[in-house]
């Protein structure tokens, strides 16, 4: 199945978004793609890009909700547009597995992100297909689960929202077709 990306007209102009991001939280969607054999969980994907404040990190698949978009759709959209058109997207649940706000100082909250205050949504993703990093992806790349706790290397802090869905994806995974 080939996905394809929509285009939306509804992007601020850059200064315009920048005093957007200063006023008012933004919603995020964000995704935490994994792979399963023999009904069992064996990786989770993440892709490596520039941060903001901390350089080179693996982290989840995502960015902010356009207007007039709703979640799943911006998830896809998403997808799309870091890892390619060829790639098979199956929700497990059509709730997120786990919300985070992400603040724009340190010390204000759990999560910090020096452009804005965000409101983000993460939802686990079986993934498939032809993998291309694109966009704001350096790259993707599979990991096992027990290469993620000796993980340094995560953006934003994701760690610990990467390591909560994993229960979220245990505790479905018996009832997941795949």
């Amino acid at each position: 199945m080939t996905l394809i990306s929509p285009k939306s007209s509804y992007w601020l102009p850059e200064d315009e978004w920048r005093n957007v991001q200063k006023c008012i939280p933004i919603v995020c969607v964000d995704a935490l793609p994994f792979r399963m054999d023999k009904g069992e969980l064996r990786e989770v994907g993440l892709i490596l890009r520039n941060t903001p404040h901390q350089g080179e990190r693996w982290c989840l698949v995502g960015g902010r909700l356009q207007y007039k978009e709703s979640l799943k759709e911006g998830i896809i959209r998403e997808i799309i547009e870091t890892l390619g058109d060829k790639v098979n997207i199956k929700f497990t649940e059509d709730k997120p597995a786990k919300v985070v706000q992400y603040m724009p100082e340190e010390g204000l909250g759990e999560y910090f992100d020096p452009r804005q205050h965000a409101i983000s949504l993460t939802y686990t993703v079986l993934l498939s297909g032809i993998f291309v990093p694109q966009g704001e992806a350096l790259d993707f790349k599979w990991f096992s689960i027990d290469q993620l706790y000796e993980m340094d290397r995560i953006g934003f802090g994701q760690k610990q929202i990467i390591l909560d869905c994993l229960h979220t994806i245990d505790q479905i995974t018996p009832f997941l077709t795949v």
